[in-house]
């Protein structure tokens, strides 16, 4: 089994615990945005700071068209870990007492290592994110966490698991196993044709919306409806933390064209089904029910 680290952590005390499970490899930031393909990429959370913002949000994007796993582990230097890999929604790291039971929700993993482990954490997540929960703390927050962009791209896992730390409250066998099957993941064989919208993607021109953009203005659109570019833009900004500009909206209009968004008289139309699919590729539904009722909350307001 083998792992990649950034070379400014290799010398952490955590990847010498890392290496204990995985042949390490420390590389550069620009290698790995040369040639993402390979082992899968370890973080320690305390890479994650506003001068980094930049390059993590590059090498996240870039492996993950790749199809390589990216595992980000404690300690946190910023606790708002979602915008170094532009998810949908926010992604916050919650600190609190210290805990050492969680709860597999996810089968696959479940099948690997049972229902229960006990590793200690010290924090959870606060997110809207659903899809992806792979382990729950004893109060129902997510303490483990497998972002996937699209069903043709690489994970991103999150975990406020203290996975590269010996303590009293950890189980090393499970630390290790949990470690061992994260470090593993394969890509599941995607059995349908890629999409006609991912394929676009390829031949896109420079000024087409990347996914960045598209996912925040398809959820909005699934969970309100045809709304005004300038709305849009509003409600990204207050209810997903995204900051489009009005003609970064008016293009995710342009390309979700391949998913119903089409052009009527006096206005835009939208096929409801066609912009489900686009959601239900993503699976995102979870992120689609949560906005709904932001909305709806949003409406009765005085």
């Amino acid at each position: 089994m083998k792992a990649r680290v950034l070379d400014e952590q290799a010398d952490l005390f955590e990847i010498g615990v890392l290496a204990q499970t995985a042949e390490v490899q420390g590389v550069s930031i620009e290698h790995l945005l040369a040639e993402p393909s390979g082992p899968p990429v370890v973080i320690v959370g305390g890479l994650l700071s506003v001068d980094h913002l930049r390059d993590m949000r590059r090498l996240s994007s870039v492996l993950s068209r790749a199809k390589t796993a990216l595992v980000v582990v404690p300690p946190f230097t910023d606790l708002d870990v979602g915008c170094y890999f532009e998810t949908p929604v926010q992604l916050r790291v919650h600190r609190r007492s210290a805990e050492a039971t969680a709860r597999v929700i996810d089968r696959p993993s479940a099948d690997v290592l049972g229902d229960e482990i006990t590793v200690r954490s010290d924090h959870d997540f606060e997110t809207a994110l659903g899809a992806g929960v792979v382990a729950l703390d004893q109060h129902g927050k997510p303490v483990l966490i497998r972002y996937q962009a699209t069903n043709t791209s690489s994970p991103v896992f999150f975990s406020t698991l203290q996975l590269l730390t010996y303590t009293a409250l950890t189980d090393e066998g499970n630390r290790q196993a949990t470690l061992s099957h994260l470090l593993s993941w394969t890509p599941a064989t995607v059995s349908e044709p890629m999409p006609p919208f991912l394929t676009s993607r390829v031949e896109k021109k420079a000024h087409a919306a990347s996914e960045s953009i598209l996912v925040p203005v398809a959820l909005l659109l699934a969970a309100g409806g045809l709304q005004p570019a300038e709305q849009l833009r509003d409600r990204a900004q207050a209810l997903l933390g995204t900051v489009l500009s009005v003609d970064e909206v008016e293009g995710a209009f342009e390309e979700l064209g391949n998913h119903g968004l089409r052009a009527a008289e006096g206005g835009r139309g939208m096929d409801a089904t066609l912009i489900e699919g686009f959601i239900n590729q993503r699976g995102l539904h979870p992120y689609v029910r949560e906005l709904t009722e932001l909305l709806a909350a949003a409406e009765t307001q005085p």
